[in-house]
């Protein structure tokens, strides 16, 4: 290999034309991408579209109304041993949700203890024939039992759905103790009945 005296080829040189020779590759790629981003043409496109539904909270209500033309409020009198009488509500949801009812039968005054309630519903409306009621259809009895003041007879209506037609027709039996003592000769009390019923939300209401 020769050399020029005045420019020697050592290494060190080599190096340095080598980096100047890259850098100047570099500073040209970088000016031509500049020349190609500034002569591109872009467009950008918006679209937009909406949808909305509407939305509704749902409510909770039961109504007990008076059925077969006697009023439940009514008073009875000359109660003795082993009588009984009748009274029928139609327990209605008057809900937006079908929902499960409770009911309770209470008896205050010195009565209380001394009267037997057997509560039945029946599948259609009671059917009433010159003063007796009868069901056509499938009778239930909910509950039967002895309430006291401090301890109410617990009914179980069930689910009910929504509408006057699933109105569940109910009938209270009360019996006045045959066994009950002279002592109750003249008392008095009173008897009370209620509903009320628990709707649990967590449905899946995707389809409305």
């Amino acid at each position: 290999m020769t050399t020029d005296p005045q420019h020697p080829e050592t290494p060190a040189h080599c190096a340095r034309h080598g980096r100047r020779r890259r850098l100047a590759g570099a500073a040209a790629l970088a000016v031509a991408g500049t020349a190609l981003v500034g002569t591109g043409a872009f467009s950008a496109w918006d679209a937009t579209a909406s949808a909305t539904g509407t939305l509704g909270a749902g409510s909770v209500a039961v109504s007990m109304v008076d059925a077969n033309g006697g009023s439940f409020s009514t008073g009875v009198a000359n109660l003795l041993p082993a009588d009984y009488f009748y009274r029928y509500v139609d327990v209605t949801n008057s809900g937006s949700a079908a929902s499960t009812f409770t009911g309770s039968v209470s008896a205050t005054g010195d009565l209380a203890g001394q009267l037997q309630v057997e509560v039945t519903s029946c599948s259609v409306a009671w059917t009433t024939v010159s003063g007796a009621s009868t069901c056509t259809g499938t009778t239930s009895v909910l509950a039967t039992g002895t309430p006291t003041t401090s301890t109410p007879l617990t009914v179980a209506h069930g689910t009910i759905g929504t509408g006057a037609a699933a109105a569940q027709h109910v009938r209270y039996k009360v019996t006045f103790a045959s066994g009950a003592p002279t002592t109750m000769q003249g008392k008095t009390g009173s008897i009370a009945a209620s509903v009320s019923n628990t709707v649990v939300g967590g449905s899946d209401r995707t389809g409305g």
